[in-house]
């Protein structure tokens, strides 16, 4: 598969955030339970603090079991986070806006002051980030611009530098969304379990049921849906049988819808990126990398003073 030009951004933009994650999300938990605050609030709120519903879950997450969405909102709703209205949908309160709001900022707090990366342009990369994000909003589509619309964001004016650069990647994280979905769907319409199997067996993560039910637990699925899913993906071409029993590899016609997707994919993401000249982006991807490494640096501190 021939990659696009600008492929390694993502990569690196995908390991800055795993590195955020790493440093806040320990913090965002610890918080979540001393105030009572359930930590579906923060994961979910990358699927919007307005609405809950199964549809606009499927939006941005149409891998998972929509039975554990049903079963989460029944929970919320007992405990006054979200209310019933019409349409067999859920109103996010202020109350869960806020809750959510406290404990991200908590995590945020414990990010680095600008101060402990002197070499680091923190402000000139907050600017080159942010350009690409407004490009994002002026871009026509495709991509459905869903996720990058409705994600709750905490961020604002007055919030330190380090957290705008945590809430533009996130945002940029949110596009690569829409534009995988866009670029999938059309495939997979509302069975996105196939795309998820599918997916696994591509890149070598499972092949097989019991392993992907192990990987993909976090989807709400299990054994027997695997099983028949595999079954699925058989009969209409994307895997076929190895040598081995119960173990399956992508066939040809798989290989290239994967690959096919997966450039759409890029074509999409990066279309807004030529809002950047040749030299802002070799700006831009020193100054990722240079931030990746002190976020390193800053985790492998913390960790050590652990023990």
């Amino acid at each position: 598969m021939e990659l696009h030009p600008l492929n390694k951004f993502w990569s690196l933009i995908y390991s800055i955030i795993q590195e955020f994650w790493a440093l806040t999300e320990s913090e965002i938990e610890e918080t979540a339970i001393r105030h009572d605050i359930p930590i579906d609030l923060y994961y979910y709120g990358e699927l919007g603090l307005e609405y809950f519903s199964v549809e606009n879950f499927q939006k941005r997450d149409p891998f998972s079991n929509p039975e554990q969405f049903e079963k989460l909102f029944a929970r919320l709703n007992v405990q006054g986070w979200i209310e019933p209205v019409p349409d067999d949908r859920y109103k996010v309160t202020d109350k869960a806006r806020n809750g959510a709001r406290k404990i991200i900022e908590a995590g945020d707090a414990k990010l680095p002051s600008p101060e402990s990366m002197p070499g680091l342009d923190l402000e000139r990369l907050k600017v080159l980030i942010k350009q690409v994000v407004l490009a994002n909003d002026h871009e026509p589509e495709p991509p459905e611009k869903w996720a990058i619309l409705k994600r709750f964001r905490v961020a604002d004016k007055t919030s330190p530098v380090l957290v705008k650069i945590r809430e533009y990647l996130m945002d940029l994280f949110a596009y690569r969304d829409d534009s995988h979905l866009s670029a999938a769907r059309p495939h997979f319409n509302q069975a996105g379990i196939v795309w998820s199997v599918l997916g696994a067996v591509w890149e070598g993560s499972a092949v097989a049921v019991e392993k992907m039910a192990e990987t993909m637990a976090f989807r709400g699925y299990e054994n027997s849906d695997y099983e028949i899913t595999l079954q699925a993906a058989t009969e209409i071409g994307w895997l076929e049988e190895t040598g081995t029993p119960g173990n399956f590899c992508v066939t040809q016609k798989g290989r290239e819808l994967r690959e096919k997707a997966e450039s759409l994919t890029d074509e999409y993401f990066y279309r807004p990126w030529s809002v950047l000249t040749q030299e802002e982006l070799d700006e831009l991807y020193d100054l990722l990398t240079k931030l990746r490494e002190g976020l390193r640096e800053l985790r492998k501190t913390v960790s050590d003073s652990h023990f």
